[in-house]
């Protein structure tokens, strides 16, 4: 009995330690924007390293979080993107501007709002993403469905510890896996995959440290294949002070 109890008492030691080596690791998160298109050549090498960001982070629990915004400035060039929008078009500007990046490209990747870069830089990108894991985040965000139900609408509420007016709540739903075979463009005769595709988007004020807010489905199907991405960021700097992750 002393040694099977002693035996225990040494896995739970361990099993805490371990806890407790993760929680130190990761005290912050990573929130990887890609904008990128499906009529880009330089774009697939940019959605691989996203990927392969994906898999790092779901084997080994990382608090990273990724989107994919399909911008409409390559629909021009013979191929409309199925998933693109001048939204996306009009948020990537936003980030240049705020973030004094040299200019709009694709594939272009921003980590916690702060300046961009190329978006297959996987060097790079690796040291933005634990550059912002090892920084504490001061804030936290809760997000949960509400019990109140809508017509072809998500009715969420959330928590944060601080509310500003000079920060918004933004949503986004990403479809976690999408395959295209693209016909025309710079990519014809290819079959595209892209991770976390943004298919809903929204900013929200932020005026209380509780509330409710309302995304409109679209007539979009969630499913597993689904999942919502809640963040709270600075509105003029473009910094991301916290975010969190809801599944279908």
């Amino acid at each position: 009995m002393t040694k099977s109890l002693s035996f225990l008492l040494f896995i739970f030691f361990t099993m805490g330690v371990n806890a407790q080596s993760v929680v130190d690791v990761y005290k912050g998160f990573a929130l990887v924007e890609l904008f990128t298109s499906q009529g880009c050549s330089s774009c697939p090498p940019a959605e691989k390293v996203l990927s392969d960001v994906v898999a790092d982070a779901t084997k080994n629990n990382k608090p990273v979080y990724t989107l994919s915004y399909h911008v409409d400035y390559w629909n021009k060039y013979g191929w409309k993107d199925p998933y693109s929008s001048i939204r996306f078009t009009r948020r990537q500007n936003n980030y240049v501007s705020a973030t004094a990046t040299d200019q709009v490209y694709t594939p272009q990747v921003f980590v916690n709002g702060n300046q961009g870069f190329v978006g297959s830089d996987a060097k790079r990108l690796t040291t933005e993403i634990e550059k912002g894991l090892r920084s504490a985040s001061q804030q936290t965000l809760q997000l949960s469905q509400s019990t109140i139900t809508a017509v072809d609408t998500l009715v969420l509420n959330y928590t944060v510890t601080k509310a500003d007016a000079n920060f918004n709540l933004v949503l986004a739903v990403v479809e976690k896996k999408v395959l295209t075979k693209v016909s025309k463009g710079e990519n014809s005769g290819k079959v595209l995959s892209h991770d976390n595709v943004v298919r809903l988007f929204e900013v929200y004020p932020l005026p209380t440290t509780k509330g409710m807010v309302k995304l409109a489905k679209n007539k979009l199907k969630l499913n597993n294949n689904f999942s919502l991405i809640a963040f709270v960021q600075q509105k003029q700097s473009k910094n991301v002070v916290c975010v969190t992750s809801l599944e279908f």
